[in-house]
């Protein structure tokens, strides 16, 4: 039988996704964890990890692909930033052997600012937060600046036409698709490389099957701007 959502239901969902908190959030990011998995991987792959390579996560939620990441080329330096405090402690605990290796980190960051040095990391990574920053232009922004020149950014996201199909996201969310993505990324700077597009089959928040159609900005940083 088919779940009665109530509006009080869809909020709750929807303040869960946009920053999990308590055991709930833990829930909700072990779902997102299963839900993500084939996207966060082909963001992520986008990239092109090298060996050294210092890299940057916004919103790594529990940071379960974390390992598999990690494989992806030698001597990867990884860091995951989240403006929630239960996810920034659920990942150290998921990742607790990784952790020991000095490689991976896992930070509590504020919404409106990436506390690291200008041109500090190699590779860039981010995926479906763009619907949850508080001032999308200043935040771009921000990243830009701490990706080093010809750094390579992959932001991932779900179209706007299928967002728009999700009883929740008329909550939190502001949504988003190919043109204003790449208008957002050049006014902060970014030379906007491609968009990879695919269909990925899933499971939606409220337990639904649904095929949504995911895009991935690829962009980068042009040696001697910024």
């Amino acid at each position: 039988m088919e779940n009665k959502w109530t509006e009080q239901d869809l909020m709750q969902i929807a303040r869960q996704l946009s920053c999990p908190d308590g055991e709930e959030g833990i829930k909700t990011a072990q779902r997102m964890a299963h839900t993500n998995d084939q996207m966060t991987q082909e963001t992520y792959k986008v990239l092109q990890l090298s060996e050294g390579d210092q890299v940057l996560e916004i919103g790594p939620g529990n940071g379960n692909h974390v390992r598999n990441l990690m494989t992806a080329a030698e001597d990867l330096k990884y860091c995951g930033v989240d403006i929630s405090e239960t996810m920034v402690v659920a990942a150290n605990e998921l990742n607790a052997e990784l952790l020991e290796t000095g490689k991976v980190s896992f930070q509590l960051s504020p919404a409106d600012q990436l506390n690291f040095p200008s041109d500090f990391f190699d590779k860039i990574f981010t995926v479906n937060t763009i619907y949850f920053w508080e001032d999308p232009e200043a935040y771009a922004r921000e990243i830009f600046r701490v990706l080093k020149p010809a750094g390579v950014f992959s932001l991932g996201f779900a179209s706007r036409d299928f967002m728009e199909g999700l009883p929740f996201t008329k909550y939190r969310f502001n949504l988003y698709d190919k043109v204003t993505v790449e208008t957002l990324l050049t006014k902060a700077g970014f030379s906007v490389l491609e968009f990879i597009e695919f269909i990925d089959v899933t499971t939606s928040n409220t337990g639904v099957p649904v095929e949504r159609e995911v895009l991935i900005a690829r962009a980068t940083k042009i040696s001697g701007l910024g």
